[in-house]
C-alpha cells in the first residue's frame, strides 16, 4: 500500500516498522503535502527509507521506467524535531505532478468565492494567508486550500485541483475581527488547528475542479521555514508544462492580478466585493 499525494502516488519501501510513512498521514504533514490519501496505483515516485539520524538523500534516478526513485535515510518525521522527510516528500511529489501538467503553488490558499470561482491568495508565510481562510470560515465560503493548491490549465484556465487540508491560524485573528470558527485541536505554542478533511463537499468541489477568477498577491513581514532538502532537475516535459501554466497566468490573468496591503479584514472584504461585482 502507497500513499497518494496531489494526485501523485508514492511508494515507500526499506525500513517501515518504526511508523514511517504513517507519519505522512498525520496532521503536522498533511499542512504541507495536498490531498493525502491511501493508494494502491503504480507508483509515481518510489521511496527507499533507511533509518538514520540525519536526513539525506544518497541517491536520486528521475524518470527510470515514467517513476522517479529515491534512496533516503531519515528519523521518523515530526513537527519540530525532524521536518526534513516532509518537504523532501513535498518537492518529490510536486516534480511528478508537474510532468502530469499540475502545478504546486507553494504558500499559497484558495477561496472559493459566492460566484462559484475561487480567489488564489500567494504570499510568503505570515503575510495573512491564514487569517484570509479564517475570514472566508467565518463567512462559510469554502477553503479549497491551507497552505499549498495544487492547480491544473485547462482552455486558457487555471483551475483548483487540489490543496493541503490543515488550516493553522492564530486566534488572536478572532479576537481582532470579531469573528469565530470551529477548530479541532491546538499546538504547542497555542495555535489552533481546523482539518478540513472531513468536508465532503470541499472534497467534491476539487474533485471537478474550480476556476481561478482573482490572484492576490499579500504583503507584510515575513520568515521561512528550512531549506529545501532535494535539488529537484528540470525536464523537458515539466519545463513545458510549467511554461503553460506561466503563459496562461500572464495571458489570461494579467487584468485579475493584484498586490495586497493594509488590514486584511479590509482586503479580504475588498476581494469578495470585488467578486460580486464582477458576477454582477
Amino acid at each position: 500500500m502507497g500513499m497518494r499525494i496531489g494526485g501523485v502516488n508514492v511508494h515507500f519501501s526499506g525500513e517501515l516498522d518504526d511508523g514511517f510513512e504513517r507519519a505522512f498521514n498525520g496532521v503536522f504533514a498533511r499542512r504541507y503535502l495536498p490531498d493525502v490519501e491511501e493508494s494502491s496505483g503504480e507508483p509515481h515516485v518510489v521511496v527507499e527509507r533507511f533509518k538514520g539520524d540525519e536526513f539525506r538523500v544518497f541517491s536520486a534516478v528521475y524518470d527510470h521506467m515514467g517513476r522517479d526513485e529515491y534512496k533516503i535515510e531519515s528519523r521518523v518525521p515530526s513537527a519540530y524535531g525532524n521536518e526534513a522527510p516532509i518537504f523532501f516528500i513535498l518537492q518529490a511529489s510536486a516534480r511528478a505532478a508537474a510532468k502530469a501538467g499540475r502545478m504546486f503553488i507553494t504558500d499559497s490558499v484558495g477561496v472559493m468565492a459566492s460566484n462559484g470561482k475561487a480567489v488564489l491568495f500567494v504570499g510568503y508565510p505570515h503575510t495573512g494567508k491564514s487569517t484570509m481562510s479564517v475570514l472566508a470560515m467565518a463567512k462559510g465560503l469554502p477553503v479549497l486550500s491551507t497552505e499549498n493548491t495544487v492547480v491544473e490549465v485547462r482552455d486558457g484556465k487555471l483551475y483548483i485541483v487540489g490543496g493541503t487540508e490543515v488550516l493553522v491560524y492564530d486566534p488572536r485573528v478572532e479576537g481582532i475581527y470579531g469573528i469565530g470558527v470551529p477548530y479541532d485541536e491546538q499546538t504547542r505554542s497555542g495555535y489552533r488547528i481546523t482539518d478540513l478533511r472531513k468536508d465532503a463537499g470541499r472534497k467534491r468541489l476539487l474533485e471537478r475542479g474550480v476556476e481561478i477568477d482573482m490572484i492576490v498577491l499579500l504583503h507584510a513581514a515575513f520568515n521561512y521555514y528550512e531549506p529545501s532538502p532535494l535539488h529537484v532537475p528540470m525536464s523537458d516535459e515539466i519545463s513545458r508544462n510549467l511554461r503553460l501554466f506561466l503563459e496562461t497566468a500572464s495571458e489570461n490573468y494579467s487584468g485579475r492580478m493584484f498586490e495586497a496591503f493594509g488590514n486584511h479584514k479590509a482586503v479580504f472584504d475588498r476581494v469578495f466585493e470585488m467578486e460580486l461585482a464582477q458576477r454582477g
